[in-house]
């Protein structure tokens, strides 16, 4: 046993960058003892990109046990730092409060993704356009009805009646994301009606009256197919069956839509930051609100079998992905800054 661990360990530091590509020593795919077991916990929108992950990563090292669960990035967030959990899933960058209370949790990119607006087809068909302005009047519940926001910002809607708004109930870096989105209303306002968002960009908001909030990106998802008055913001994975609506990235002057191929657009040639922001990027065709998807650990509590975890993510992983909607990272700025992490994270148990 003490053999293995020593070839693991060669395994785990095996990362060689160079030139855009790297190379994976690779474990044998028939392991001694165990099972070695992996807890993971936290965001709804990682969760079905985690549930696959473990299942392909036990297919091939069946010695490895993944146990991925959800609850929220705020929970995945708080157990990780509390080392009650092997590794956090987070949709959201972890705020500089948290950070700060946790100077030894390290953030890891993993994945890609593009949060959208959607609206039940019965709104307006397969095509909707929306500006920030637009969104922070319907999400603020300043425009109550769809024929109110029709006059309002001088658009054609088919629906008319209530506008029914579904958002996150649970602590929600989704939630994060999109209101840091409404925040930037103020960058090109709608030369028809101008508006400011004012509840702030916590997991957990305060909505205004007559909102319903619903628990995690499936609840929003349902909620609005179930209602043909329905409009919510749910993670790329999570658009199915609704009208995904194309919404305006101010510095480029585009209407975009939400896709894989956009969302991988706003990352930038060097990601020196995992909390970059790459809302309403610069670059030409690139979806305004574009995030990463994060993996959080504790660098006190990073047991060998994690680091042969993230190793595998950021490698072979990669290719599951699309499977469940979102954007693989390899190849990219934020790939190599991953790998740059992981790399200097060192295992916590005694060869």
């Amino acid at each position: 046993m003490a053999s293995f661990r020593r070839q693991l360990l060669v395994f785990i530091m095996g990362l060689l960058i160079g030139l855009g590509f790297m190379v994976l020593l690779t474990p044998p795919s028939t392991v001694e003892g165990g099972p070695y077991t992996i807890t993971t916990a936290g965001s709804s929108t990682v969760f079905s990109l985690s549930q696959e992950w473990a299942t392909r990563f036990q297919s091939d090292y069946p010695a490895f046990t993944v146990n991925p669960s959800t609850g929220g990035s705020g929970l995945g967030q708080s157990q990780v730092a509390q080392k009650l959990i092997d590794i956090g899933a987070s949709s959201s960058y972890p705020d500089q409060e948290y950070l700060q209370a946790n100077p030894s949790v390290r953030t890891i990119p993993v994945s890609a993704d593009a949060l959208g607006i959607v609206v039940n087809p019965s709104i307006n068909g397969s095509t909707f356009r929306m500006d920030c302005d637009m969104a922070v009047a319907v999400f603020q519940r300043n425009v109550t009805t769809w024929g109110e926001f029709s006059a309002t910002f001088g658009v054609a809607v088919q629906q008319t009646g209530e506008i029914d708004v579904y958002v996150r109930s649970d602590a929600s870096g989704t939630t994060a994301t999109f209101a840091k989105w409404l925040e930037t209303a103020d960058d090109n306002p709608n030369p028809l009606a101008n508006y400011t968002w004012r509840f702030g960009h916590s997991e957990t908001l305060s909505w205004a009256p007559g909102i319903n909030s619903v628990d995690g990106n499936p609840g929003v998802a349902a909620g609005v197919l179930g209602d043909d008055h329905g409009i919510g913001y749910v993670g790329l994975a999570f658009m199915e069956g609704l009208t995904p609506v194309e919404l305006y990235n101010p510095t480029t002057q585009e209407f975009v839509t939400p896709s894989l191929q956009n969302a991988l657009k706003a990352l930038p040639e060097a990601l020196t930051d995992a909390g970059e922001n790459l809302m309403n990027s610069a670059i030409s065709g690139a979806y305004p609100i574009a995030r990463l998807l994060y993996y959080l650990v504790h660098e006190e509590n990073v047991a060998w079998q994690v680091l042969v975890y993230l190793n595998w993510i950021t490698v072979r992983g990669q290719v599951f992905i699309p499977s469940v909607g979102y954007v693989p990272i390899n190849g990219t700025s934020a790939a190599v800054y991953s790998i740059d992490l992981i790399a200097s994270l060192s295992p916590t148990w005694q060869p």
